[in-house]
């Protein structure tokens, strides 16, 4: 009997924490449809930037000049399961501030993993829409790895890391982009909050298993009670 309790306790509490990982999902999913639903915010100085840092995720529209020399090539991001790289690029705003861009998806090249995709940037002043974000989503890094140059492959982007190997300061901010600018890359970006469904099916098992563990404890405690009584 005691095991029977402790398994409904247990599996209850399971679906409990499901439950509430899926609600927080749903609320992150909400903000962001939110957030690309808002009119952009102007981001003209690092001010602006700052702002829009402290309060994320947020559309916003841009101008400045894209600094071609200091990109970065995010490694192992893949698209309709095809392999390829996040390419980032810093904008320069009139103020001098330097924003980075994730412009969107390259593919790598297959016979040659270590080979910078071709890609167009943009020259001269443009103007650039996107959801502003925290950074570049990371992915598990087996080693330590030493910051490499620019332009370069990088396993993640880390903001002083980047800073270190460019030589100026960013905005704490990344903004992914989804107007064209005919680069040919292709601007599919992750939802932060996918697996909503995920949560639901799993809570719904544990609660199935909850109630199958306390039918079974009561029908058996009773049969023992009968069987005492008798």
């Amino acid at each position: 009997m005691a095991a029977g309790v402790a398994l409904t306790v247990l599996a209850t509490s399971l679906g409990n924490w499901q439950t509430r990982r899926g609600d927080a999902k749903e609320a992150i999913e909400a903000q962001w449809h939110g957030a690309e639903a808002a009119r952009p915010t102007d981001v003209a100085t690092l001010n602006d930037a700052t702002a829009v840092a402290a309060s994320l995720p947020r559309r916003v529209v841009m101008r400045g000049t894209f600094v071609p020399a200091a990109t970065v090539f995010v490694d192992n991001r893949t698209l309709d399961g095809a392999a390829g790289f996040q390419v980032v690029t810093p904008l320069r705003l009139d103020d001098g501030t330097a924003v980075l861009i994730s412009r969107g998806w390259a593919a790598r090249d297959a016979r040659d993993p270590s080979r910078i995709p071709d890609q167009t940037t943009p020259a001269g002043a443009v103007s650039i829409e996107g959801l502003a974000v925290s950074r570049v989503p990371r992915l598990l890094e087996l080693a330590a790895t030493v910051t490499p140059a620019l332009p370069g492959i990088w396993p993640n982007l880390d903001f002083d890391d980047y800073e270190k190997a460019a030589g100026f300061s960013v905005a704490r901010v990344v903004v992914q982009q989804t107007n064209d600018t005919s680069d040919g890359l292709r601007r599919v970006w992750p939802r932060p909050a996918a697996g909503v469904e995920k949560h639901r099916g799993y809570a719904l098992q544990w609660y199935g298993l909850a109630a199958l563990s306390a039918g079974l404890t009561l029908y058996f405690s009773g049969r023992a009670l009968r069987r005492r009584a008798g």
